[in-house]
């Protein structure tokens, strides 16, 4: 029987793989408090809400250019050497952020920065899911916003390089260590490596004791990726949408992170200062509120660990987009009722309560919708196409997010408070969605859920695939794994 242990390698390795989601946290948070800086807009001569949106934006295309590569390159190359090869551009870019001389240099590196970003991305929740699953993307936004803080408090009038110049270390830490842990077993075997595949996934598991689990273990995996290259060959982009179990994988992989990009989560992190400016605060407010908002995050995010594989998928899902909605309607109520206008006393609790509403959605983001974005995906995709997939979601997720940060500042800018209707509307859709169209996946490993979909199913003792004495025997684990949870059904 496997061990548990909390220092486990698998757990270890997704730990040191979690640095993915902390430079993603960061590099997506830095840009938030930098905004209220009047150093940063001094510099580049107040930028107006249009250019504000292309250098908050630019961050999203590079990542969706990213995102669209790594199926390729992950597929080619393996995972490690796919997420090394991200880090190189994550380390360029804050490099060229850090010593911006102008809007230009600055966007470039945004743009280098959001590749590096789309890259690892997709790439990292696939190597996770195949060995474990961990993610610290609440981590990095909290440093984000607190380095923010203490920019402000640094009376220089470079105080705004200091952040873009810190994102660079994750970058180079996960770009070299990477190197040094074992690569996928799963991928391994995709390309026919098995000898080295088994010794990876001994180095993951074995702890000495558990030798019998690891072979039946390792002969599952083997034995599914086998069947699925025997009954689907070769597998393309196309096959994504060839057949309706598949079509069904896509969109229950893409819509989940759609719908974090509809819940208005990258607007509100973004843009938040922009929201406080309205309610009057200066820029030493803004950015403490921001940095108070930056650590609801990880607490929330600490709080899911104890019952995101515990509950549902579908309830967490259905649960948090209609939270969301009922928080965007009291945000959109109080800035209606109550606006904060120059010269005119303002509403102290309406202001307070705006911004409790305003950390609820991200306490909500981070302990529910949030952690599901990075375990649904590599879930419900086959090993041979969960790459190309898994790009396919990412592609969709930084579409969505490079047209809101986009846009934000101006919609904000030109309508106020009736912006925040347009998120109302899409959570109570997403809470739709989430109750009537989506299956559940808790508590099945990555063979499971190929049951649930109905397109793979392991042949026992027939078909083309020649299968050792010890695979025999995981077959029969299978079988009765695979008969118990149809009698459960």
């Amino acid at each position: 029987m496997r061990s548990n242990a909390l220092l486990s390698k698998p757990f270890l390795t997704s730990l040191f793989l979690g640095v993915g989601g902390f430079l993603y946290g960061f590099d997506s948070g830095i840009i938030t408090p930098t905004l209220a800086l009047k150093s940063f807009l001094d510099y580049f001569n107040q930028p107006d809400a249009a250019t504000r949106g292309a250098i908050v934006s630019v961050f999203q295309a590079g990542a969706w250019l990213g995102s669209a590569s790594v199926g390729i390159t992950s597929d080619k190359f393996g995972r490690r050497k796919a997420i090394a090869f991200g880090c190189i551009f994550g380390a360029i870019g804050g490099g060229l952020m850090a010593g911006a001389a102008h809007v230009a240099m600055l966007i470039l590196g945004r743009l280098f920065v959001g590749y590096a970003v789309g890259t690892i991305t997709g790439v990292a929740p696939v190597f996770g899911a195949e060995i474990a699953k961990l993610g610290v993307v609440a981590w990095g936004f909290f440093v984000a916003l607190w380095t923010g803080v203490g920019e402000g408090k640094w009376d220089n009038p470079n105080q705004w390089r200091l952040g873009f110049a810190i994102q660079g270390a994750p970058a180079l830490v996960l770009g070299i260590g990477v190197l040094f842990v074992s690569e996928s077993p799963r991928w391994l075997c995709l390309k026919g490596r098995d000898e080295d595949a088994k010794k990876a996934f001994l180095n993951y598991h074995y702890d000495g004791t558990n030798g019998e689990w690891c072979d039946a273990e390792f002969s599952i995996i083997r034995i599914n990726i086998a069947e699925e290259r025997r009954t689907q060959g070769r597998l393309t982009w196309a096959d994504l949408v060839k057949t309706p179990a598949f079509r069904k994988r896509l969109f229950v992989g893409s819509f989940v992170w759609a719908a974090a990009m509809l819940s208005g989560i990258s607007f509100v992190q973004y843009y938040q200062t922009a929201i406080y400016a309205t309610l009057q605060f200066d820029q030493n407010e803004q950015l403490l509120v921001s940095g108070l908002y930056g650590t609801v995050a990880p607490v929330a995010c600490l709080a899911s660990l104890f019952f995101v594989d515990r509950v549902g998928r579908k309830k967490i899902l259905i649960g948090s987009s209609a939270v969301l909605s009922l928080c965007y309607m009291i945000i959109t109520i109080l800035a209606a009722v109550y606006p904060a206008r120059p010269g005119f006393p303002t509403n102290v609790a309406a202001q307070r309560g705006l911004i409790a509403c305003i950390f609820a959605v991200s306490a909500n983001y981070s302990a529910l919708l949030g952690p599901m974005t990075w375990i649904i995906p590599p879930e419900v995709f086959t090993t041979e196409l969960r790459a190309k997939a898994n790009a396919v979601v990412q592609v969709i997720h930084y579409s969505i997010s490079l047209v809101i940060t986009q846009c934000s500042p101006i919609a904000l800018a030109a309508v106020g408070w009736k912006y925040y209707i347009l998120f109302i509307l899409t959570n109570a859709l997403c809470t739709l969605v989430f109750a009537f169209a989506y299956p559940e996946t808790k508590g099945k490993s990555l063979e499971e859920i190929d049951e649930i979909f109905g397109d793979i199913k392991v042949a026992a003792h027939g078909g083309d695939t020649e299968l050792s004495a010890d695979e025999e025997n995981a077959v029969d684990v299978f079988e009765v794994r695979a008969g118990k949870s149809e009698d459960s059904a």
